[in-house]
């Protein structure tokens, strides 16, 4: 991979002292561009809201008292009153320390936001003194859940754009402190300046509760439509909700011995196992589509009640300095706000399932949102719910900017050769599944009636009565090769689109690349955010004349590929999309003009 110096931007990594043990803390050495701390001398520091100590209380109480007094009652009836004497006081000393504890937290933590730096000091025992250049702050994300939202609290966040295993050196979090607090945080914090001239008039030293100049008007680019939680159980998660209660249930089954189905049968008194097995046997034909459509609509119901909580009130506005702020949630009242300069791009994300009903999200390319793992760091980049797919084209181009949307760039097909990649993968896989249909057939024909018994008792330990075990033994032995045909069908479907996924091409502003096909993705990046190059290719790619030539910036994911491309094409991409990066490493031949009209170019 070749770096691109004149792109890296200029990191000043984040300063953190820790001192353990009871003792006072050390005197911290200065930090340029910050204030010095002197013993008992706040200058501009403030702390966290007396009101956090009262909601973790409260919120404590309310899920350990009931459960304190449902705990006596229980070892009274079972007649054990000595014993009843205790949970409700345990409890209450309980919730006595976790309020002490809180008391502390609330006297060590102390923030500050000075002219260049964002300070903080905590620790009851280890003192920690953290510290950031205000530069280095790339999104500011306000939280309020609903037990903080009720007492006007939230937590703050800030982004600074470092991995997340660095040892929590990547963000500073408050928790809580007042609404007021948090907005002017994100405000003041995200507010850029000309250098030598201050934070915007505030003087050194002083904190984020300073007064502010009104902000200008802000640019609203989406907002919540009803109609579009329609498309939010267009997944294929709605089968798995179902399913996924269905295996818990069965689970608690298993792990009872079928005391609790038996239990149940009792008192309802249900038909014996045998009975309800040949019941439902004799009705597959009803049964199968009964339980798919149930397995629908509590899927449907559980995404749409996620979706409502998720995506309540979003709105998605661009401020007047630039910022993007994506405002939303029902219960829990999350805000961010990302550096306009920082975003890089935009994804058009479309999983197959919203695909076929013309559905898109629009999702971040954007450095310093990137939280532990790439699960939540998915979740921080999504800046709009499932909605029409020709809206999040609209939204996609109205945050980039341009006169142009780099969405709408034609994008150059792979070679065939990236086709035959795929048809390869799905005839090993059709192989593979026909030689198991051909053992199970077998199997199947040499099972005897004690085999089928030994699995109906193994089958019994988990469901209440026997259903897989009497449709399979039922099954023909061809049905094993019309499954694996069925699967070998739906693997060259998918083969085919994978390939007409793929896809690569250029804007004036921006590169562009297309891939997935359960999961399609079209991205956006910045042609001045590519920092580097890096160019794979396996032995069966270099077989076929093919590889992988993936743009490495500070963004999103850091690094986005175009898969599968002919070398020469992607080569010649890459040095049109970011010139003299790639040259040095470059050996140029007379010939085939590729894609984008430049001679092909091979590695040396």
């Amino acid at each position: 991979m070749t770096s691109h110096d004149d792109h890296r931007p200029e990191e000043t990594p984040p300063v953190e002292h820790a001192h353990d043990g009871p003792g006072p803390a050390p005197a911290q050495p200065p930090v340029e561009g910050a204030t010095p701390v002197t013993e008992g001398a706040e200058d501009g520091w403030e702390g966290l809201s007396p009101l956090s100590v009262w909601a973790s209380a409260v919120i404590v109480s309310v899920f350990l008292v009931p459960a304190a007094v449902v705990g006596t009652v229980v070892l009274l009836v079972v007649g054990l009153p000595w014993w009843a004497l205790v949970p409700v006081p345990a409890t209450l000393a309980f919730v006595a320390l976790l309020t002490y504890l809180e008391m502390l937290r609330l006297r060590a933590v102390r923030y500050r936001v000075t002219a260049e730096r964002m300070e903080m000091r905590s620790g009851v025992i280890a003192k920690a003194y953290r510290s950031i250049p205000r530069e280095r702050v790339r999104t500011v994300d306000v939280a309020a859940p609903l037990y903080t939202r009720i007492f006007g609290l939230c937590s703050v966040t800030v982004g600074t754009g470092e991995s997340a295993g660095s040892g929590g050196g990547d963000q500073l979090k408050l928790e809580y402190v007042t609404a007021d607090q948090g907005e002017r945080l994100r405000r003041e914090l995200l507010r850029r300046t000309a250098p030598g001239a201050g934070s915007a008039g505030v003087p050194e030293g002083s904190g984020s509760g300073s007064e502010e100049a009104p902000d200008g008007e802000e640019t609203e680019l989406a907002r919540l439509n009803p109609r579009w939680f329609a498309y939010a159980p267009a997944t294929s998660a709605t089968f798995g909700i179902g399913l996924g209660v269905i295996a818990a249930l069965v689970g608690i089954n298993a792990q009872s011995g079928g005391h609790g189905w038996r239990w149940i049968s009792e008192r309802a008194d249900l038909p014996s196992a045998e009975a309800m097995s040949s019941f439902v046997m004799a009705r597959l034909l009803l049964v199968v589509p009964g339980v798919l459509l149930a397995l629908l609509v509590s899927g449907v119901a559980v995404l749409l009640l996620i979706a409502v909580e998720t995506w309540w009130d979003y709105r998605l506005v661009r401020e007047s300095d630039g910022t993007v702020r994506l405002r939303r949630g029902l219960l829990t009242s999350v805000s961010l706000s990302v550096e306009g300069r920082r975003l890089n791009g935009v994804v058009l994300h479309e999983p197959f399932v919203l695909r076929t009903v013309g559905g898109a999200s629009v999702r971040a390319v954007a450095t310093g949102l990137a939280a532990g793992d790439a699960e939540k760091s998915e979740a921080k980049s999504r800046l709009s719910p499932a909605m029409p797919r020709k809206r999040a084209r609209e939204l996609g181009a109205a945050l980039m900017k341009g006169p142009s949307s780099a969405l709408d760039v034609p994008l150059a097909r792979h070679p065939r050769a990236a086709l035959r990649r795929r048809f390869t993968r799905a005839t090993v896989c059709s192989l593979v599944a026909l030689a198991l249909a051909g053992g199970l057939a077998w199997l199947h024909q040499v099972a005897t009636e004690a085999w089928w018994d030994v699995l109906r008792t193994a089958e019994e330990q988990f469901l209440p009565f026997s259903l897989a075990t009497p449709a399979v033994e039922a099954t023909p032995g061809w049905g094993w090769f019309a499954v694996a045909l069925l699967f070998a069908a739906v693997a060259f479907w998918y083969a085919v689109g994978s390939y007409r996924g793929l896809g690569h091409g250029l804007h004036p502003e921006y590169l562009v690349v297309r891939k997935g096909m359960a999961s399609r993705d079209t991205v956006t990046l910045e042609r001045d955010a590519v920092i580097g190059w890096r160019v794979t290719r396996s032995p069966f790619q270099r077989r076929l004349g093919l590889a992988d030539v993936a743009a490495t910036t500070a963004s999103g994911e850091g690094m986005y590929a175009a898969l599968d491309v002919g070398l020469g094409q992607g080569l010649g991409w890459a040095d049109e999309a970011v010139p003299d990066l790639l040259a040095p490493f470059l050996v140029r031949t007379e010939g085939d003009g590729g894609e984008h009209g430049a001679a092909t170019s091979v590695l040396p």
